[in-house]
């Protein structure tokens, strides 16, 4: 974000922060309405590639619009759909190297849970 701090939180998205920008990819979340972004995403499974990345594109202008305003990212443990989002995200804030490994380091060690969704994670590609 241009050298900007922003913050950014994942996990189960009922878990929202009061205030946050929501990225849902839950869509039986009791909290999905207050979704700023909904990826329905099926547990354990990948979302539709264009709508990745549209919601990638929309996080990431969020995140210029406001580097104030915290952006929770969340489905229903945060583990898996969540963190392919995240390395997603990553890959397109300019994050260097493999971004699923970043992920890895600063959110969760096990971060997508299969091997599509870390397939999906090292190959997206921005812009």
């Amino acid at each position: 974000m241009a050298g900007r701090a922003v913050t950014i939180t994942g996990g189960p998205f009922d878990a929202i922060p009061e205030g946050a920008f929501g990225v849902c990819l839950e869509a039986a979340s009791e909290k999905a309405w207050l979704a700023d972004i909904a990826l329905p995403t099926p547990d354990f499974g990948l979302p539709d590639p264009a709508a990745l990345r549209a919601a990638v594109a929309a996080a990431l202008a969020q995140l210029e619009a406001e580097p104030e305003r915290p952006l929770h990212v969340g489905c229903r443990a945060g583990i898996g759909r969540t963190g392919l989002f995240l390395a997603c995200l990553a890959r397109a804030a300019g994050v260097e190297g493999d971004p699923l490994d970043y992920v890895r380091r600063h959110y969760l060690p096990h971060a997508a849970e299969t091997e599509a969704q870390q397939a999906m994670a090292r190959g997206f590609t921005w812009p």
